[in-house]
């Protein structure tokens, strides 16, 4: 990856729904990143050598300064993201708590040794460990800075690791305020640091080679790290994009859909890599769906600053996103399809909901991740034409389906490449710590969350020992006709297809 320098050393916050600045921090520099990696290095055997007992109480110490200073953290993303405090609440601090207590809970037992029963050497006793990578370097993304940064840092503490955290350059108070939480916890300063900067920072951090890279981020950006990442064969998770769809099915309860997947599509003003994109509805339906939407859209929804107890959902973080989601209404708008937009909108940048009826395959709001509060909708005539348009997407992380028969709903969800399908649901599944979290494709690859979560953070190792010791090593030399016929009997008393076979080895 092209290491290059920005000429601003200094990186300024600004609250999104005012546009005034909340603070500056500097750049980390070259020197600065070495020392980080340095001090990482050291401090890892240490930090790894604690009981995982130890480290999984830690995470507990975490979850309570959080929830004991959750209106501070609810109050700085309202300010630095532009949500709604009702959003901050239920998603930053909410689920987050949620997966402190989970990797709690759950680690020391998905983690520890486990023995493995091998038919063939008897002799021998087998065990899986699962030992820390060393070093990890979780890069997290601006729209949920806490929610989407806790879980690989809390993993990989818990398994062992040192973390260097990078945040995003649109989240570094948010993301100060959590490492605070984190140190005055109790997790010493060398075994979690957080480093500030821009894209070349990052680029800097992963050249200085860490021994894992956990992602969240643009799929644009999650190519250039895998890129730099395989040539120095450093593991990787990525959680990239998505463009997600929701499948209505005829039979759906059109009232709940309508209302779910509004919210699906528009909560965090659809800044959300799970938000709903896409719905392809069956015909039958669709005015009603469309109708009820509309009507839901102008009853629910008002934007606003997120200090107003009256806002439903906030700003548009960056200008840079409010840029994309307008040029994708642009282009839909011009080719002539249907637009309803909401009516309570503030002035800014804000982006009233959005829905986008019957827009071609091949404009940019079905294509591209729009990242907003814009949900596009098709018509169509059956079942496999939903899967198949579904399908029909760079993108695969997340789908729903909307139907009032369960088989029929978990008989669609085996035919959808996504890493996550939830039935008459979307984004709150998505939000529990247990299930892993991942997707396919353009999305990425790799889990958070979960038992798999953990197992990301670690590396496999076998160890084998002697239960007895045997006078020889029948498969070492020298080799013997006694050691070759004892092989051929082997063969067929544990291969051979029938009694016969298996007979003539004996």
């Amino acid at each position: 990856m092209d290491v290059v320098r920005v000429p601003n050393p200094i990186i300024i916050s600004t609250n999104p729904a005012t546009q005034t600045p909340i603070a500056e921090v500097p750049c980390a520099t070259p020197d600065q990143i070495e020392a980080a990696m340095q001090k990482a290095r050291t401090a890892q055997p240490a930090w790894a050598a604690r009981p995982i007992e130890e480290r999984a109480n830690l995470l507990r110490d975490i979850q309570h300064q959080l929830y004991h200073h959750r209106q501070e953290v609810v109050d700085m993303v309202v300010k630095e993201q532009g949500k709604s405090a009702h959003e901050a609440l239920l998603v930053e601090v909410l689920t987050s708590l949620e997966i402190l207590g989970y990797f709690r809970k759950t680690a020391p037992k998905v983690l520890k040794p486990r023995r493995v029963f091998a038919h063939v050497l008897l002799h021998r006793r087998h065990v899986i460990q699962h030992e820390p990578h060393g070093v990890v370097l979780v890069i997290s993304p601006w729209n949920f800075p806490v929610y989407l940064s806790i879980p690989p840092i809390a993993a990989a503490l818990v398994a062992g690791n040192t973390v260097i955290f990078k945040p995003s350059e649109y989240a570094t108070q948010t993301s100060a305020l959590v490492s605070k939480l984190i140190h005055d916890a109790g997790i010493p300063a060398d075994v979690f640091q957080t480093i500030n900067g821009y894209g070349d920072v990052g680029a800097a951090l992963i050249e200085a080679h860490p021994d894992k890279i956990c992602f969240t981020g643009s799929e644009r950006v999650g190519r250039k790290i895998a890129t730099t990442a395989g040539e120095k064969l450093i593991p990787v998770t990525l959680e990239l994009g998505g463009k997600d769809a929701a499948l209505v099915m005829d039979d759906a309860q059109i009232d709940r859909a309508a209302r779910d997947i509004l919210w699906a599509g528009t909560v965090s003003a659809g800044q959300a890599c799970a938000s709903i994109e896409r719905v392809y509805v069956m015909r039958s339906v669709a005015d009603q769906l469309i109708d009820k939407m509309q009507h839901y859209m102008d009853a629910f929804i008002r934007t606003g600053p997120g200090t107003l107890s009256t806002t439903t959902y906030g700003a548009i973080t960056t200008p840079f996103q409010f840029k994309i989601i307008q040029d994708q209404l642009d282009e839909a708008k011009q080719s002539g399809v249907q637009v309803f937009e909401g009516k309570h909108v503030a002035e800014g940048q804000f982006c009233a909901p959005t829905l986008v009826i019957d827009p071609a395959d091949e404009l940019k709001v079905m294509r591209e991740e729009t990242f907003g509060p814009v949900i596009a909708i098709q018509r169509v005539d059956s079942e496999a034409e939903a899967i198949a348009r579904a399908n029909n997407n760079a993108y695969g992380l997340t789908a729903s389906i909307w139907t009032s028969n369960r088989e029929r709903g978990l008989r669609i969800a085996k035919q959808l490449h996504v890493g996550s399908v939830s039935i008459n649901d979307h984004i709150m599944s998505s939000q529990t710590p247990e299930m892993p979290w991942g997707g396919v494709k353009a999305s990425g690859y790799g889990r958070t969350r979960g038992h798999e979560g953990l197992l990301e953070m670690t590396v496999t190792k076998s160890v084998s020992y002697e239960r007895f010791p045997l006078p020889f090593n029948p498969l070492s030399y020298p080799y013997t006709s006694f050691k070759r016929a004892f092989l051929r009997r082997f063969i067929n008393i544990r291969f051979g297809p029938s009694w016969r076979d298996k007979i003539k080895g004996q």
